[in-house]
């Protein structure tokens, strides 16, 4: 009787370490799931990458509606006024100081002697910060901006008040389709202020661009056949002024979709 039941309990603990022998991960089952994984991975990664652009996207727009909302205070409180700039005279042509539509995504301008005067202050969006409608340095840069103007390296300046240019990651009209300066008075439609056109490393998004018209709605505008980023790359000195400008009659009326 105790020998069938050793006898039993030796083939029991024998299936046991069989059933658990079963059970163990072999080299090529490790390997075919690490293969797997990495499969999954791989296929993954675009969708990730898509996602976060897409969150970056909703947030560059929240930034100019938040700048919009700025624009439209400055111009309750200045007689319909848009905010001012060297980079236009008073009567919406071009000055001599700048010659280069593109740059109005500076701020604030370096000191440069101009006219008998020194050029060195808050200029075009930047006087939205400067008269405290915009209280956040962060409300002038995109999060999907690559180039070398990010808030961190503006950042220094930001905090300590320096008088050194400081470039933002959106690029200011400063006037309507019209040469128009009063903002009410304007197509709702027209488009004021999109994200950066300074250069090619200046363009926040691969594939298109946010638009901030005068009605205030931000919109997103596809550059499907990168006609946009076309041109900024293809841009020369004398064809800066052109190319802005069609960029603008462009962006007037924006687009249907908004991100």
């Amino acid at each position: 009787m105790v020998y069938l039941v050793a006898q039993v309990q030796t083939q029991s603990n024998s299936n046991t370490k069989a059933r658990s022998r079963s059970r163990a991960f072999t080299l090529i089952d490790i390997l075919v799931s690490i293969a797997v994984i990495s499969l999954l991975i791989g296929l993954m990664l675009p969708s990730i990458s898509m996602v976060r652009e897409s969150a970056r996207k909703v947030i560059c727009s929240s930034s100019m509606r938040q700048i919009g909302l700025g624009m439209n205070l400055y111009a309750e409180d200045n007689k319909d006024m848009l905010p001012s700039s060297v980079f236009l005279d008073d009567n919406g042509g071009r000055t001599a100081r700048a010659m280069y539509p593109h740059l109005m995504d500076t701020i604030r301008t370096s000191p440069v002697e101009y006219e008998d005067r020194v050029w060195g202050q808050w200029d075009g969006l930047g006087l939205l910060f400067y008269k405290g409608y915009i209280s956040a340095a962060g409300v002038y840069y995109c999060p999907s901006h690559t180039g070398s103007n990010s808030l961190e390296v503006y950042e220094d300046q930001w905090n300590f008040g320096t008088s050194t240019e400081i470039i933002a990651n959106y690029q200011y009209r400063g006037i309507g389709p019209e040469g128009q300066r009063h903002l009410y008075s304007m197509d709702s439609t027209a488009a004021l202020v999109t994200d950066s056109l300074r250069s090619f490393d200046d363009i926040n998004h691969d594939n298109g661009l946010n638009i901030l018209a005068a009605g205030l709605s931000v919109n997103w505008y596809d550059d499907i056949d990168s006609e946009i980023m076309q041109s900024v790359m293809s841009r020369t000195d004398d064809s800066i002024v052109d190319d802005t400008n069609q960029a603008w009659q462009l962006f007037d009326g924006g687009s249907a979709a908004t991100p």
